[in-house]
């Protein structure tokens, strides 16, 4: 079955050891994300990276997958992250974030910065990248980003940089987002969207960054749902649930795609590709848009 990406909740490399312990095992995201970027301060790198070594060890993980934020490509501490870390875990990381990827030689470079890290272990998983988009030269290059290298997993959306890019007005849209009259990303997202389903991959939405505004959260979580994203960059442990609950399909959805399932199946039986129920036409998309919803359904909230 496919692995879910509803959430991932990004904590800083520099929290404490006991702390984050504990929000790794307590939470139910999809996806943890140690971070050595942005909110970890130059001289605390190496210190970081030693935890987050120590932490990737641990049997504290349960359903969620580990994720490791690295610096951007373009800097040295990238190399340092990726030789430390998964030099000393080959096998620790599901994926590596990519902040500010901008160029297809970027992400070669890491595959081999990658091999390099890991020598000759005997099995080894695979590592994807979540490549984020986050200026105006990596929008309009996403599809080659995208194709750069086959551990591309993953495109993900990031605001902040992508807009002081753009120069938007995102200060005054957080603030008021009825300043802005519709959704200010709504382009952004369906070209991330477009980029990752021509190529096989998943999409990852921006982070709600005011993190009591739970309710705005939601309605966010739910307008990149419909257009195509499959999940959300939480910023902490209590928007993670808000996010899961956003991705749930309504108990009414639910049902109908259960018995457009049941009467397609019914069809199949019978030797017909296709079948209707109370009016609505049933074929193999539309089981497959079924079948997605249901295990979006199944999966814990």
């Amino acid at each position: 079955m496919e692995q879910l990406q509803r959430s991932v909740l990004l904590l800083p490399g520099t929290l404490g050891l006991d702390e984050t312990r504990a929000t790794i095992r307590d939470t139910n995201a999809d996806m943890i994300c140690l971070d050595l970027e942005d909110t970890v301060v130059a001289s605390e790198k190496q210190a970081a990276r030693e935890a987050i070594v120590g932490l990737l060890s641990e049997d504290i993980w349960g359903r969620s997958r580990r994720a490791l934020r690295i610096n951007p490509l373009s800097e040295a501490a990238a190399a340092l992250d990726v030789e430390y870390v998964i030099g000393h875990v080959p096998n620790g990381v599901d994926s590596l974030f990519l902040s500010k990827a901008e160029t297809v030689d970027e992400l070669r470079e890491l595959d081999v910065m990658i091999e390099r890290a890991r020598g000759t272990s005997a099995t080894l998983q695979p590592i994807g990248y979540v490549v984020g988009i986050e200026s105006a030269g990596a929008m309009t290059r996403v599809d080659e980003l995208a194709t750069a290298s086959p551990n591309v997993s993953t495109l993900g959306l990031a605001v902040g940089d992508l807009s002081i890019s753009l120069g938007m007005g995102l200060g005054a849209y957080l603030r008021d987002r009825n300043a802005y009259p519709g959704d200010m990303y709504h382009f952004h997202r369906s070209r991330l969207v477009l980029s990752a389903k021509t190529h096989g991959l998943k999409t990852l939405d921006f982070p709600w960054p005011i993190v009591p505004d739970l309710a705005t959260l939601e309605d966010e979580a739910r307008r990149g749902m419909m257009l195509g994203m499959d999940g959300k960059l939480a910023l902490a442990a209590q928007q993670v649930p808000v996010i899961h609950q956003a991705y749930a399909p309504p108990v009414e959805e639910v049902e109908r795609f259960k018995r457009l399932i049941a009467a397609y199946e019914r069809a199949a039986a019978e030797g017909q590709g296709a079948t209707s129920l109370d009016g609505e036409f049933i074929d193999p998309v539309t089981l497959g848009l079924a079948r997605r919803v249901l295990a979006r359904a199944q999966a814990p909230i």
